[in-house]
């Protein structure tokens, strides 16, 4: 079953700029869409990382890429498909070699994390106005 949900305007999305609209599905449940808008089209992804659930929204677009702000994993917002794993920091890298066998457990734990896709939603606009559709199997962009 597909649900169609008024986002926000074309006007609100500036260029190149990433925001997070949350629809209210009922039931006291939600969902926090990213959206973008990058010349004439606009991409909507599911806005929480596949790798460690941090805000999309937050991160850094560019040539079609959201890289997340908090482990590096990138998206492409045609798709929400992978484009690069999350990137573990040291120190954060190290932690599986320490002596601490606590700081250890942590670190394997957090390199065995897998970076999953990210669900992309249908956007259409209609007049001036920006929706997603939830349940579309193939999501789609503005022309």
């Amino acid at each position: 079953m597909t649900q169609r949900f008024r986002l926000c305007s074309v006007e609100d999305l500036a260029h190149d700029q990433p925001r997070c609209y949350r629809i209210e599905l009922g039931d006291d449940k939600h969902l926090d869409v990213f959206v973008v808008r990058h010349w004439d089209k606009i991409y909507a992804l599911e806005n929480r990382c596949g790798h460690a659930g941090a805000p999309l929204h937050r991160g850094t677009y560019t040539d079609g890429l959201i890289v997340c702000a908090l482990h590096g994993a990138a998206y492409r917002v045609d798709s929400g498909e992978i484009e690069w794993t999350a990137i573990l920091p040291p120190p954060m890298s190290d932690y599986s070699s320490s002596d601490n066998p606590r700081i250890r457990q942590f670190g394997e734990l957090i390199e065995a994390v897998e970076t999953l896709p990210v669900k992309a939603f249908r956007v259409e606009v209609d007049g001036d106005t920006v929706y997603v559709t939830l349940g579309q199997p193939t999501p789609e962009t503005t022309e």
